[in-house]
């Protein structure tokens, strides 16, 4: 996730603002206590605390832990509320809320089309939703060849 986030990079700064090896967005490294930005120790205890927060709010709508990281992962990306709306969507078009992979995904993919992020449901609004998609895939995907390389 490091890797993806910033390039093992602890001074990187994304273009919307985030910064470190964890890319924290200012307003979310406040919350959880980091005071130096680009201290890697502060960084990455302030992402690994904003994970967990992230799990335990997930942890109320999905049961399977593995599905569930899927989920973390997109908020982490592009924020919880996006996610959520991509949840009410899939739920609404009668797919499984809790499942990602041809569910939830696709919704969140699509948030960027006015028919989605226009609809009711839709509390966040607009979302470049290509790039949670591509940020879940790419980590899993990039975590998968790791651990085939250990083997």
């Amino acid at each position: 996730m490091i890797y993806q986030e910033s390039r093992f990079l602890p001074e990187i700064k994304s273009w919307a603002g985030a910064q470190g090896l964890m890319q924290l967005m200012p307003e979310t490294a406040k919350r959880f206590g980091v005071h130096d930005i680009t201290s890697p120790q502060e960084n990455i205890r302030g992402g690994i605390q904003f994970l967990k927060w992230l799990d335990s709010r997930l942890a109320l709508r999905i049961d399977d832990p593995e599905e569930r990281l899927k989920f973390i992962l997109a908020s982490y990306n592009v924020g919880l509320g996006h996610v959520l709306d991509a949840m009410r969507l899939a739920e609404k078009n009668g797919k499984n809320p809790k499942v990602w992979e041809d569910n939830v995904d696709f919704y969140l993919l699509n948030k960027s089309k006015p028919i989605y992020f226009n609809d009711p449901v839709v509390q966040f609004g607009y979302c470049r939703g290509e790039e949670p998609y591509l940020y879940v895939t790419e980590i899993l995907d990039r975590y998968e060849h790791y651990k085939n390389l250990m083997e």
